[in-house]
Order: structure tokens, then C-alpha cells, then sequence
């Protein structure tokens, strides 16, 4: 099994993405959009968005992006704790400061 890979969208990501691009589904697999019911920014200015992609023939599955953060799927949350990814998070945030 590979590992888990860890994704922190840009604001320019999240703003620019549109139905019919690629984006990843909660299980970290990158999926067409079928549609987006919901985008702005949070209460501390982040960008987010969420969406709907394909999953199978006949299926959507839900997921949302927010700017700055791990995207966290369920590969990354079955390896790793909450905590641990806060902190890889607020690690990788000072690091690109």
C-alpha cells in the first residue's frame, strides 16, 4: 500500500476550480467535478470550496477544500492523528511564510 499524499491547496486553486476540472475526492483520488454547491471564504479569509465528484457510473461522492489547509482524506486520517496533521500543517505554513 503507498502512502497517503498530503495536498494544501492554494487560494488560486480554490478559486479557479470549476465543474469538469480535476480535484481530489475524500479518498484522495483526483476526480472530475460534477458540480460545486458552495464557495467563499471562512471566517478567518481562507478561500474554500466545496463540491461533488464523480464516484462510479452513477454516483457523486462530497468533499471541500479550504486555502492553507491539509486536505484530509481518509488514507491521511487512518495513518495519522488529528494532532499530528495540525502540526504538520502548522509546520508547512511557517515554512512557506
Amino acid at each position: 500500500m503507498s502512502d497517503p499524499q498530503i495536498y494544501i491547496p492554494t487560494r488560486s486553486e480554490i478559486e479557479a476550480l470549476n465543474e469538469g476540472d480535476l480535484a481530489p475526492d475524500c479518498f484522495g483520488h483526483w476526480r472530475r467535478v460534477t458540480r460545486i454547491y458552495a464557495r467563499g471564504d471562512d471566517l478567518n479569509g481562507r478561500a474554500y470550496v466545496c463540491y461533488y465528484t464523480e464516484f462510479g457510473p452513477t454516483s457523486n461522492i462530497s468533499n471541500s477544500l479550504t486555502e492553507g489547509e491539509i486536505n484530509r482524506t481518509v488514507g491521511l486520517t487512518a495513518r495519522y492523528s488529528s494532532h499530528e496533521l495540525d502540526v504538520l500543517e502548522k509546520w508547512l505554513s511557517a515554512v512557506r511564510s
